[in-house]
């Protein structure tokens, strides 16, 4: 990749496809002895946690080629919240209209190969494999790695919304839904409560409108995933 302004080369890019759970991606690079600074791996980990030796391959990918102070960070559905939502529910699955997620049975949770249904409106359908957190924290040890952060969504959010550089990414990005919504556009859910809590705050606070927020119902989607960073020990 270039500057646009001078053409001076900025990084260059490998695109490599396969499936970091069975293959070694050292095999696959034009340098094998080549380090990195970090490693994001988004919204995919769970699916390698069908087996030890998957998930072990996972985070050699991941983490065997880290420089010292260098990251590997991720998103990942937090195991505990999916059971304390699969628990709660008379049956074998919970969700909304939003996403829904399906277990075979009640009450056994192995560490490998826990299988579970997920369904997100539009984008996925898939089986997913529940990830024990202390699990892939002690497995990460193996390569050197300490965990340096670790939050659900929720918390994730609630802490980084208070700084106004990450407000305005999310709105370049889009990330939020503006409410009330105008005269030409309408909302993303038409559920009366829906929305209460972006009312209630409307009712309580001296706010400049629209507000940016997302629908009860998605709220509930994104909170059952946690972020995670673990840092390349010397």
């Amino acid at each position: 990749m270039k500057n646009r302004r001078d053409s001076e080369y900025i990084f260059s890019a490998e695109f490599i496809t396969a499936d970091s759970s069975k293959e070694l991606l050292i095999d696959k690079f034009r340098d094998p002895q080549m380090c990195f600074d970090i490693c994001s791996c988004q919204f995919v980990c769970h699916y390698s946690f069908e087996s030890y030796e998957q998930a072990d391959m996972m985070l050699r990918n991941a983490c065997e080629r880290l420089s010292p102070g260098g990251y590997f960070i991720g998103t990942t559905p937090n195991s505990f919240e999916l059971i304390r939502r699969l628990e709660a529910s008379e049956t074998e699955s919970f969700g909304n209209e939003i996403y829904t997620v399906k277990f075979q049975k009640k009450g056994d949770y192995p560490l490998f190969g826990c299988k579970y249904d997920f369904n997100l409106e539009g984008v996925v359908d898939v089986p997913e494999f529940l990830v024990y957190f202390p699990l892939l924290n002690e497995m990460a040890k193996k390569y050197n790695m300490k965990l340096v952060y670790k939050k659900t969504f929720l918390e994730f959010y609630e802490e980084k919304i208070k700084n106004n550089e990450n407000k305005m990414l999310l709105k370049r990005m889009q990330a939020l839904e503006p409410y009330p919504a105008n005269e030409s556009s309408k909302l993303v859910s038409e559920k009366v409560d829906d929305y209460e809590h972006a009312a209630k705050y409307m009712r309580n606070s001296q706010v400049r409108l629209p507000l940016g927020t997302l629908s009860k119902s998605e709220w509930e989607a994104t909170s059952i995933y946690l972020v995670f960073a673990f840092e390349k020990q010397q």
